[in-house]
């Protein structure tokens, strides 16, 4: 991206795996297919569906900025798993290998890599 270009950005609806809330993040591409997470916010389900943050597949590898990336608001994890069964995304603490889908309940081990998600285009 060159100096003074406006990043494409897209928010992609997450879920805490412990307190269950939802929340969003918000991811810059950074180069191809590299984005990067950004930004995270509390937000309802229903504005969540409102602003159609499930419209948009974004593909390619997704890391987060550390110097500004907050981690999931209500518990603080700076991971993501996305699930098997539903494909939704869960906050994770990135350490233990079985999680449970904050979104439909199942339970199964961290493996691979993310490589798409559901989110809404802001630009």
């Amino acid at each position: 991206m060159s100096k003074g270009e406006i990043p494409r950005v897209s928010v992609v609806i997450s879920r805490c795996r412990r307190e269950k809330g939802s929340y969003g993040m918000r991811f810059e591409q950074r180069g191809g297919g590299s984005w990067t997470g950004t930004w995270s916010f509390p937000i309802r389900e229903s504005s969540a569906k409102r602003e159609g943050y499930d419209r948009t597949e974004l593909k390619g590898s997704f890391s987060f900025d550390e110097s500004s990336y907050p981690g999931c608001p209500y518990c603080g994890s700076y991971g993501i798993f996305k699930c098997a069964k539903c494909g939704k995304i869960s906050c994770w603490d990135g350490e233990t290998s079985s999680v449970t889908c904050a979104w439909c309940g199942r339970t199964g081990t961290i493996k691979g890599i993310i490589e798409n998600m559901k989110a809404a285009s802001d630009g």
